[in-house]
């Protein structure tokens, strides 16, 4: 009959939801740890004098930090490789200050590079305000930090360039580097993505909300015999799964013996 027939695969159905539901996995998949809260920041002459603020405003996180003046981002990508280690858990990569504004590909390709080599880590990655070269200014090395950070999920950019638009008597006579005060607000803006990033990463994944069904229409009296003849088919069927547990016998057997009772 259409009736045994569809029951049967109701039945079905629910058999092979309880047996997914009580068998474990058969592989659990690898995942990349986020480290255990240590923080790399690594960079050119601006972090030189950021650095020495900055513990003040990171209290209790463990700062390594490597950075030299006057390199550009291909150099201070390998102080990224040099000082990286996995137990940290966010990247300040404070570079582009001195690639040539003509070339903003460059920045993008370091960014991609130390993108692929930290996982899930999250990266701090501060807007740039340099020297303008022959007309060009930093706009396509901002558009690509921005673009860059739009694209990884949880990085922080602390807007330096924006800062010192607003704020230009941070900035010493050759208008690159920072007074001891701009220096400060600087480690300050930094801090702030470091910690961005730090409740980023511990924070707990989002449970997924639960709705309500929408009330069905009443339905004829043969269609509800189906659903309670099907309902009881899923009670026997765990109580079945449940005995045959509590006895260690095969399950996929049971669940097929019941399948074939109503079918």
């Amino acid at each position: 009959m259409p009736g045994a027939r569809k029951l049967a695969r109701t039945a079905a159905r629910s058999a092979l939801f309880v047996l997914a539901l009580i068998s474990p996995p058969a592989f659990a998949p690898a995942v990349q740890a986020s480290g255990s809260g240590g923080v790399l920041v690594v960079g050119d002459s601006l972090e030189v004098l950021t650095i020495p603020y900055l513990q003040r405003y990171l209290p209790g996180v463990t700062l390594t930090t490597n950075a030299v003046g006057g390199y550009n981002s291909y150099q201070i990508y390998d102080l990224f490789r040099e000082s990286y280690d996995p137990s940290q858990s966010v990247i300040v990569f404070d570079a582009g200050t001195n690639d040539n504004p003509a070339y903003p590909e460059i920045l993008a390709g370091n960014l991609s590079k130390v993108a692929a080599q930290i996982g899930d880590r999250c990266m701090v990655v501060p807007t740039i305000h340099g020297f303008t070269v022959n007309g060009i200014g930093n706009e396509g090395k901002n558009s690509v930090v921005r673009s860059f950070a739009a694209s990884r999920l949880g990085t922080q950019v602390p807007d330096w360039a924006g800062a010192v638009a607003t704020h230009p008597e941070l900035m010493q006579a050759d208008d690159l580097h920072p007074i001891p005060a701009g220096a400060d607000f600087r480690a300050r803006l930094i801090a702030q993505g470091v910690e961005g990033c730090l409740a980023y990463s511990h924070a707990p994944a989002a449970q997924p909300t639960l709705e309500s069904a929408p009330e069905l229409a009443p339905v004829d009296k043969f269609a509800r015999r189906e659903a309670a003849v099907a309902r009881s088919i899923a009670s026997a069927l765990g109580a079945a799964v449940a005995l045959r547990i509590a006895s260690h016998q095969p399950l996929l057997t049971t669940a097929l013996a019941m399948v074939s009772r109503y079918a």
